[in-house]
C-alpha cells in the first residue's frame, strides 16, 4: 500500500489556521505544577517510565481555546474539575484572533499547557511543544491511543511521523472522524413522485428529471445556489465527471489537477446545455453573496435538492426545531426528503466526493511540562477521560442533564436558552472542539442521536451505502497521496503564488462557460495557455513532492 506523504507548509504566521484546543502554561507557573521548581530530567523515555508522584494534586492547567470561555465558577466547571482532580483554567478568543494570540505565546516563550495545531504547522510551533513518547500516550491516554490505532490502521507509523519533528513525537491526536466523512445530498422526493420519476442515479436520469420539472414549473429553476459557497457551485454534478472545481485528484497513479482533466470540459458542456434549457437559475452565482441563500432557496421551494447535507441531520420527521427539514415542512407540510446518490455517467466509473483528511489536527503540550512529567501525565489522563468517558464528555460538551439539555427521541438537545455561545460560556459547557482529542467511538455511540448513527451506518459504513467507498471515490483517504502543502519548483520557487492569477481567472471562466458568455473553445484556449505558462510545471512538481 502506498503511504501518503504530507509536507509541512511554511506559513506567514507561526500557525496558519490552527484550530482551537489548547491550554496556557507558563514556564514560570507557580504552585506544585511549576516548571522551574523541578530540575531537568533525563530522556523522555526514562521520564515516562518513572513512577508518578501521587502527592501532586490539583494541578492548575491553563487551557487555550476559541469561541467559548466557560465561567470557572459555573456548576459545570466545578464538577469537571472535581472529577478530573485538576483546576482547568480555560481561556478562549474568537476564531479570528486565535492564531494571533498563539503567535504571541510563541514570541513570549510562555506557552499554554495544552494548545492545538496541525501537521502543517510551522517548525516554530512544533518547537514549543514537549517531546513525548508513544509509550507515554499508551500508558496515560490508553483509550485515545486505542482509538488512534483503530482509526489509523496500517498508516499508524506514518501518521506518528507527521506528529513528529526530527524523529521526536511532539504531539498527538486520534484523528477527526467527522472531518473524514463526506456530506450527503438530499432531494425533494414529494416532487419526484409528483413528476412520476424515480430517484435519479445518472446524468441521463437527471436530464429526464430536469426536463419534466421545467415542464411542470416553467417559472422555476431546479438548479440554483447551493450549500458550500461559490467555490462549490455545481459540485454535485461535477462529481459524476470525476472532478472538483480546483482540486488535486489522484487517478491512474498520478496527482492530476481537476481544471486540466477531460472530465471538467465534459461537465461544463453539459452544464451549459442545462443552462440554455432553463434548468439553472441565471442568478445563481450572484446569490452566493448572501450566505443564507442556499437554505432559504431550498426551504422556500426554489430548489430541488440540497448539497452538503450533513449526515448529522434528519431526513425524516420529527425534525429538530429550526433545522432545514423543520423550515421546509413549515412551508410545505407534504414535503418529503431522502438521500440521493451522487450521479454517475453510467459507464461504471464512480463519482468523486469531497471529504477532509482525518489526521491533520495535533494536540500539543507545553515544552515547560518536560520538567514536570507528573503534571504532563495528569493532563494526558484528563484529556483521555474527557474524550473517552461518555458521561464526562456529555458534561463538558452539553452541560448538566435536565438543567442544560434534554433527551428527545434519544438525541441530546440543548435547551433554547443555552443555545448561544455566550449562554454556554456562562453555564460552563461547550468548550471542547474537534481540534482537541476526538471523541472515541464508544463516546459517539452514546452521544450521537440514533438517527445519526443509523445515517452513518447505512450511508457510509455499509458496503452498499449510497456514500460508501464501494460506491463513491473519496477525495482524501489514508491510502493514496494528496497535496498537503506548497508546491515548489526544484529551485525553491513557490509555484502556488505564480498560479494564483490563473486561479482567479479560472473561477470566472468556470461560470462564464456555464452561462454562455464564454464558449467552450474559449475554455480550451485558456487551459492551453494556463498549462503552458505554469500548469504543466505545477503538476510535475506536485507529483515530485507528494506522489511518493
Amino acid at each position: 500500500m502506498k503511504k501518503v506523504k504530507w509536507y509541512a507548509a511554511p506559513l506567514a504566521l507561526i500557525v496558519a489556521g490552527a484550530i482551537a484546543l489548547s491550554g496556557c502554561s507558563s514556564s514560570n507557573n507557580g504552585g506544585s505544577g511549576s516548571a522551574d521548581s523541578n530540575p531537568p530530567s533525563a530522556s523522555p523515555a526514562d521520564q515516562a517510565s518513572a513512577k508518578p508522584d501521587s502527592s501532586k494534586k490539583n494541578y492548575t492547567v491553563n487551557v487555550f481555546t476559541n469561541r467559548i470561555q466557560p465561567d470557572p465558577n459555573s456548576a459545570v466547571m466545578k464538577e469537571v474539575n472535581e472529577k478530573l482532580g485538576l483546576n482547568l483554567k480555560i481561556t478562549a478568543v474568537p476564531d479570528a484572533d486565535y492564531d494571533t494570540k498563539l503567535n504571541l505565546f510563541v514570541a513570549s516563550g510562555e506557552m499554554p499547557d495544552v494548545y492545538g495545531g496541525y501537521t502543517s504547522s510551522s517548525d516554530a510551533l512544533f518547537d514549543t511543544a514537549a517531546t513525548i513518547t508513544e509509550d507515554e500516550v499508551k500508558q496515560y491516554a490508553p483509550n485515545i491511543y486505542a482509538s488512534f490505532v483503530s482509526r489509523a490502521g496500517d498508516q499508524k507509523d506514518h501518521i506518528l511521523e507527521l506528529y513528529s519533528k526530527n524523529g521526536e513525537l511532539k504531539g498527538f491526536n486520534n484523528g477527526n472522524l467527522n472531518n473524514s466523512l463526506p456530506y450527503g445530498v438530499v432531494i425533494r422526493t414529494d416532487i419526484l413522485n409528483e413528476l412520476g420519476v424515480s430517484m435519479p442515479k445518472t446524468i441521463a436520469d437527471w436530464d429526464t428529471l430536469l426536463k419534466k420539472y421545467k415542464e411542470k414549473y416553467p417559472d422555476k429553476y431546479p438548479i440554483t445556489v447551493q450549500n458550500g459557497g461559490e467555490g462549490q457551485a455545481m459540485y454535485y454534478f461535477l462529481s459524476a465527471y470525476g472532478v472538483r472545481r480546483d482540486a488535486w485528484i489522484y487517478k491512474d497513479n498520478q496527482l492530476q489537477y481537476a481544471p486540466f482533466m477531460p472530465g471538467m470540459r465534459e461537465a461544463l458542456v453539459q452544464l451549459n446545455k442545462w443552462y440554455e434549457a432553463g434548468y439553472i437559475n441565471p442568478e445563481y452565482y450572484t446569490m452566493y453573496q448572501n450566505t443564507a441563500s442556499p437554505v432559504n432557496e431550498f426551504v422556500k421551494g426554489n430548489a430541488l435538492f440540497y448539497q452538503y447535507y450533513n449526515t448529522n441531520l434528519q431526513v425524516k420527521p420529527p425534525y429538530d426545531e429550526g433545522s432545514i427539514g423543520a423550515q421546509l415542512l413549515a412551508n410545505f407540510p407534504n414535503a418529503t426528503l431522502d438521500w440521493v446518490p451522487f450521479p454517475t455517467l453510467g459507464d461504471g466509473s464512480k463519482p468523486i466526493v469531497a471529504n477532509a483528511p482525518m489526521f491533520t489536527n495535533i494536540t500539543f503540550f507545553s515544552k515547560a511540562l518536560e520538567k514536570d512529567r507528573d503534571k504532563l501525565h495528569a493532563i494526558m489522563s484528563a484529556w483521555d477521560k474527557i474524550y473517552s468517558d461518555p458521561e464526562m464528555y456529555k458534561l463538558v460538551k452539553f452541560g448538566q442533564p435536565d438543567k442544560d439539555y434534554t433527551i428527545v427521541n434519544g438525541a441530546i438537545v440543548t435547551k433554547q436558552e443555552f443555545s448561544t455561545n455566550d449562554a454556554k460560556a456562562q453555564e460552563g459547557f461547550g468548550w471542547p472542539f474537534n481540534s482537541q482529542f476526538d471523541p472515541t467511538d464508544e463516546v459517539n455511540k452514546v452521544i450521537l442521536a440514533p438517527y445519526v448513527q443509523e445515517n452513518r451506518q447505512t450511508l457510509l459504513y455499509d458496503d452498499n451505502g449510497l456514500y460508501s467507498r464501494k460506491n463513491v471515490d473519496y477525495l482524501v483517504t489514508t491510502d493514496k497521496p494528496t497535496v498537503e502543502g506548497p508546491i515548489k519548483s526544484e529551485s525553491g520557487e513557490n509555484l502556488d503564488v505564480k498560479n494564483q492569477t490563473y486561479l482567479t481567472q479560472w473561477n470566472t471562466m468556470f461560470t462564464s462557460v456555464i452561462v454562455g458568455t464564454k464558449k467552450i473553445e474559449d475554455f480550451d484556449k485558456f487551459i492551453a495557455d494556463w498549462k503552458k505558462q505554469i500548469g504543466d510545471e505545477l503538476v510535475n512538481n506536485a507529483n515530485r513532492l507528494y506522489n511518493k
